[in-house]
Order: structure tokens, then sequence, then C-alpha cells
């Protein structure tokens, strides 16, 4: 029986441990791929393309240049020299849009290599992924997609300036989240009906702040207004669900994989916010 749940624990393990932000292990994956030139793929999907433009245009600082294609003309760009910026949809996700997929089932904004732009992204061809919400709306597609861009371009500058593969791993940068420590002293914005808390506890004791529950709307006007705040969101597929803190401009402060069932931001979560926070004042 011991055996057993071994087993089952080290493969839930493995499974959740996959739910990453990059997917490069070698410092010099990333340097080439700021040699590349972005395509930024278009859909069938005005709205989505629309803020996807928006995004990339004002966020965008990294690569060797940018160009926006329709995935039906793609095939000219199926070269080397380029590299791919395009929506996979998770199998969990309630979202309307003809968009793409990944082999792994991740809902994000993914960067992909390989020399050819794929629908469906196989894993191999990987870079890195900026995590969106699973309920994205038409209307929600400018400020999840600002959101996105900006996660991915904050984390190819945190993993190129890091000091060899080590530091830019998925554990250093989460364990380092975030960079400025002044991001703690912020409220905290939670969507209505995500605090997942029991009995007595309370969000603001066990964070060690103000947290705001809110309608969705009014996040994302604070993550296109830029308002000083964090704001909790979370990634679903088919089968995990991945946690996320980021500051409204797309800067990473907690991150943490769990079971498709707990998807609320709890007091294990809260009290890990809060432990960054009480390190940073030491």
């Amino acid at each position: 029986m011991k055996k057993i749940l071994l087993i089952c624990c080290c493969s839930l393990a493995a499974s959740v441990a996959f739910a990453q932000i990059g997917f490069k292990k070698k410092k010099e994956d990333i340097e080439q791929f700021k040699d590349t030139r972005l395509v930024v793929v278009l859909m069938a999907d005005s709205a989505y393309n629309a803020s996807i433009i928006e995004a990339v245009e004002k966020y965008w600082t990294f690569n060797a240049g940018y160009l926006f294609v329709q995935d039906t003309a793609i095939k000219p760009y199926n070269k080397p020299e380029y590299s791919y910026l395009h929506f996979s949809k998770g199998k969990g996700a309630k979202i309307k849009a003809k968009l793409g997929s990944c082999e792994s089932d991740i809902n994000a904004l993914i960067v992909t290599g390989g020399g050819k732009f794929k629908k469906k992204a196989m894993t191999q061809d990987l870079i890195a992924a900026g995590y969106c919400s699973s309920v994205i709306d038409t209307t929600d597609w400018r400020p999840e997609l600002t959101r996105a861009v900006q996660m991915l371009n904050n984390y190819f500058t945190t993993a190129i300036e890091s000091e060899g593969d080590k530091g830019m791993s998925n554990s250093s940068i989460i364990a380092q989240a975030p960079l400025d420590a002044s991001l703690l002293d912020l409220p905290l914005y939670v969507p209505l009906r995500t605090l997942d808390l029991k009995g007595k506890e309370d969000a603001a004791t066990l964070w060690g702040g103000e947290v705001e529950e809110m309608d969705i709307d009014d996040i994302y006007k604070a993550i296109l207004q830029n308002q000083n705040a964090l704001v909790y969101f979370y990634s679903k597929d088919e089968k995990y669900c991945t946690k996320i803190v980021t500051s409204t401009n797309g800067q990473l402060v907690y991150w943490d994989e769990t079971s498709i069932d707990k998807c609320g931001l709890n007091a294990k979560d809260l009290k890990a916010l809060k432990a960054k926070r009480d390190q940073a004042n030491k």
C-alpha cells in the first residue's frame, strides 16, 4: 500500500512540476532566443489579435525585433532565425476563441522555437509561458494578454541576467521572487470567490497586509492602469492548477502548483507570502 502511495505521489509531483515559467535549462538557450526575430502569431479571433498587438507593441523589449503574422500565412517564417509567440488554450479553460494548444496542455501565452510554427505546440519546442486565467471572455483579452506579455518579458530579462544556468531555473526564479521587495508592501487584490479560508482564518492577518476581494473587472482595470497592487489569479489545465501572484505589471511574486480542486488562495499561500515579506524585512 505504501509503495502504491509513493508511486502516486511521485507521479503527481512530476506532472505538477512540469507547469513552469521557463522550459529551457541552459542560459545559452535564452541567449539564442534573444537573437531570433519574434513572430507574433495572429489567429482567427479579432479581440485576441487586437489585444496581443497592443500588448507586444507596448511592453515587449527583449528580442531582436518582432512582426505580426496571421497563422494562415506563417509558412515563409518557418526558419531557425524566427521564434513564435502564440496562445495555448488548456483543456480545462473556458475560452471560446479559436486558438492554439500545447502537447503539454497548458493555458498560457507561450513562446516556442524549433524553426517551425505548430498550432499544437510540441513540448520540445517550448521556451517559456506567461500563464493566463482559466476563464477569458472577449473583453478580457486586453488585460489578460497585457499581464502575460509583461510576465514573459520580465522572465526573459531575469533569466538572461542570471548568474549561469542555476540562476535561471524555475525553482531559483520562484524562490527569489519578487526581485523588488517593495512589492510586498502593496495591497493584494483577490477575485471574488477565490479566497479559500476556513473558520476564523483571516486573510489580512495571514498575509500581514491589506487583502481586498474585488470583482474581476476591477482587477483588470488595475492591470490596465498599472495601479500599485498585487493581483492573484490561477491557470487551470485539465488536471492541475497553477496559482500565481504578480504585480499589476507582471512581476512575479508567488507561484505554486496544486491539484485542480485547490485553485483558491488559501492559508498556506498567504503564509508563504508573509514569509517572503518577513524575510525581506530582516
